[in-house]
């Protein structure tokens, strides 16, 4: 079996209509990105210049105002203007999008703009019983759960999930027909602190534990010092690492990211 390579997706944090530096889960405290791929801190030039000198084509974006405001305000035309400009390319950009979504109808809303994966994040799910409505009308081949963790803890309004460690968590998400999971410690998001690597085993192993028709797939997002964390969690069998701070300060080069494809 050809082991698919390893993913680094760049996470983009929308607020205000700007790409902005997450650090620690701090909303209200978060500036304009500074970066070496653009002078500019609005998001298409920030997406040309990870296309442009970088050659990554697949984005993380969290809609940080669609979060805070349970969708009442969103940024959801950026990504359907962006997926417009690139119709005609030879290689698509692929969008994941965090929208704050709780319900069917924000699912839905999300897809409408092209997204090609919408994020549920634990953090704004009330209920598995609102995930099982999801899955019933989409399917979950284009949902993609975030466990939300801050200091280790999963983050959410529902009880029935804050009760669970990450690993009980992906257990009972895999049980549902969830395949794709996001692992996103939000207090360690833009702080480049390195890597829970006990957690991250542990929820590996839960998903080695499933029968084969129903892999997952696992991307750590939050901590990323640099390319020794990438690679590290290239050879533990992670699929990909979500990355910001890294990339725009220029400490992975293009050269560094292809080196990480070949493990």
């Amino acid at each position: 079996m050809n082991k698919k390579p390893f993913r680094i997706i760049p996470a983009l944090d929308l607020k205000d209509g700007v790409v902005v530096h997450g650090i620690r889960g701090e909303r209200e405290k978060y500036q304009p990105i500074e970066s070496v791929l653009s002078i500019s801190s609005e998001f298409s030039p920030i997406v040309d210049g990870f296309v442009q000198q970088l050659g990554l084509r697949e984005f993380y974006v969290a809609d940080l105002d669609a979060i805070m405001s349970s969708m009442k305000k969103d940024h959801l035309n950026f990504v359907a203007r962006k997926n417009a400009e690139s119709v005609n390319t030879l290689e698509p950009l692929l969008f994941m999008m965090d929208a704050g979504v709780y319900d069917v109808d924000g699912v839905g809303k999300v897809l409408e703009a092209g997204v090609d994966y919408v994020i549920i994040g634990t953090e704004t799910l009330p209920s598995f019983a609102i995930l099982q409505e999801i899955i019933n009308r989409y399917g979950a081949e284009r949902l993609v759960v975030s466990l939300d963790i801050k200091d280790t803890k999963i983050m959410s309004a529902a009880l029935e999930i804050t009760r669970l460690t990450p690993p009980q968590a992906l257990r009972e998400l895999m049980e549902l027909g969830i395949q794709h999971f996001i692992l996103l410690e939000l207090s360690k998001v833009g702080t480049s602190t390195g890597l829970n690597k006990r957690l991250i085993k542990d929820c590996l192993t839960v998903l080695d534990a499933q029968p084969h028709k129903t892999i997952g797939s696992l991307i750590l997002g939050g901590g990323v010092s640099g390319y020794e964390d990438l690679r590290w969690l290239a050879q533990v069998g992670v699929a990909g690492a979500i990355v910001a701070t890294a990339l725009h300060d220029g400490r992975l080069t293009r050269e560094k990211l292809n080196q990480l494809k070949l493990i």
